[in-house]
């Protein structure tokens, strides 16, 4: 778990620190025969490693599902296994680009690069049912989405080091040589996929008889029914809604800034936003623990919780849209909510009724819907700037009542607390319930000669003491 934790921080910055990456790029002379001469920074080298950052945030977005599926159906040392070759072959990638100054090589590297953040992060939470105690698992969920959160910090080393004390070549080899390594011994140390059905096992999720072909269907329709039950679909809606007005408070928090204040209150605001949002994790991470750990069987508590920092957040960066006060104070409840949702997200796909073996898919196709409604951002930011004169208020008080609708999920939570729902949870039990029965069924013949084999040795020894009784 630990080593896991390491190559999280080391070798998943390159897409959400691709603002410190890119002038390293530039410097490097990616793209430079874009432009003209000997000049670089020109607007369609610029453009074109505008369309790299499109591209990894897209990839990073759909490879969430890539790596649940990778590691339902081979397992998390498979998936490790892959993660550690596509760091070595796209770090690799990206030193021959600095050596060659080929601009699509540069691209296919970082594209290559984008995907394995993802399929760790996600192997990562998965690790956490190696501990025995499944009461201790948001401790593993929290730390993996801190280090997630924190991974941008290598790439500012690496802006910081490449070119003034070492080549942008040497520095992606060196750190081509360490993710791979750490891969490696990631996947050494974790589980494959039969220990991982022998954990559902040992936490109850599933019985000794479950193998085999019909356990293979049985699983494959129970993850169908969790998928189409109502409990998840809310929780994926839940999800979608708040990480899409996160992600739009990150993309315009600048803009919203400028709209109303001075240069230098936006240059501090900024300045402040940048500081917090690599800073606030570690600050924050204890409190999400704790409340978690708190809250482990109270996922309604939870939720609604979460829900109110949303709204809180929503509120004051929508009404306080002239206030610097309101806006600080809003950035201060995201920097706490950013961490804290996916934490709670993972942690709640951890508990029963859901499997480890479904897991993957499961937490990958919440991350794959949240990817792609992303993508709105572009269009309310462009109906913000060419219709509103660059004023956010009818953008966010939009997304502040969509947000104020999701507080059915917490709502939901509380009544299947209250009344039980989890132990009934019928659509879900309907799969294991048929595969008990089709498990006696074939069990049947072995029992009936199992007890035809006991009434012959009651039988034997009835007649063994008939004759002792007469000899005496």
């Amino acid at each position: 778990i630990f080593v896991g934790l390491g190559l999280l921080v080391l070798g998943s910055g390159t897409v959400f620190g691709y603002n410190a990456l890119r002038p390293v790029l530039i410097t490097d002379g990616a793209y430079a025969e874009l432009c003209e001469g000997s000049k670089t920074g020109c607007e369609q080298q610029k453009l074109s490693l505008n369309f790299i950052a499109t591209m990894c945030f897209m990839v990073c977005s759909t490879s969430f599902l890539t790596g649940g599926l990778l590691m339902d159906y081979l397992g998390i040392r498979c998936t490790c296994w892959v993660a550690s070759l596509l760091y070595l072959v796209g770090w690799g990638t990206l030193s021959l680009a600095s050596l060659l100054k080929i601009g699509h090589i540069y691209m296919a590297a970082l594209v290559l690069l984008a995907m394995v953040p993802a399929i760790i992060y996600v192997a990562g939470l998965g690790s956490a049912k190696m501990l025995h105690d499944v009461r201790h698992t948001h401790y593993v969920s929290a730390s993996v989405s801190l280090c997630y959160e924190v991974s941008p910090f290598v790439i500012y080393l690496l802006q910081v080091c490449v070119p003034s004390y070492v080549s942008l070549v040497i520095a992606t080899g060196g750190v081509a040589v360490v993710t791979a390594f750490l891969s490696g011994a990631m996947a050494t140390t974790h589980i494959t996929k039969k220990e991982a059905r022998e954990i559902d096992e040992y936490n109850g999720l599933t019985s000794s008889g479950e193998n085999g072909d019909h356990a293979a269907g049985d699983s494959e329709a129970e993850l169908r029914n969790h998928l189409a039950h109502p409990r998840y679909i809310l929780q994926a809606i839940f999800m979608v809604v708040v990480n899409t007005k996160s992600q739009f408070y990150v993309a315009t928090f600048s803009d919203q800034i400028e709209y109303f204040s001075t240069p230098e209150e936006t240059k501090l605001s900024n300045y402040l936003f940048d500081v917090g949002f690599s800073l606030s994790p570690f600050i924050a991470m204890p409190f999400v623990i704790i409340f978690l750990g708190r809250y482990r069987e109270r996922y309604d508590i939870v939720f609604f919780w979460l829900w109110m920092m949303t709204m809180a957040h929503a509120i004051l960066n929508t009404w306080g849209k002239e206030s610097l006060t309101c806006q600080m104070i809003a950035m201060t409840i995201f920097f706490i909510l950013k961490p804290l949702k996916w934490a709670s997200a993972a942690e709640f796909i951890h508990q029963p009724p859901y499997k480890l073996v479904h897991y993957g898919r499961l937490f990958g196709a919440v991350s794959l819907l949240c990817g792609i409604t992303a993508a709105s951002i572009y269009p309310l930011t462009k109906v913000t700037m060419i219709y509103f004169d660059g004023c956010f208020f009818n953008a966010n008080l939009f997304l502040t009542i969509i947000e104020g609708c999701i507080v059915i999920f917490p709502i939901y939570l509380h009544f299947e607390y209250h009344q039980g729902w989890p132990k009934s949870y019928e659509l879900v039990s309907s799969a294991a319930k048929s595969s008990s029965a089709a498990g006696k069924r074939e069990q049947e013949p072995l029992l009936r000669g199992s007890q035809s084999m006991t009434r012959f040795a009651d039988n034997e020894q009835q007649i063994i003491n008939d004759f002792e009784h007469k000899l005496n």
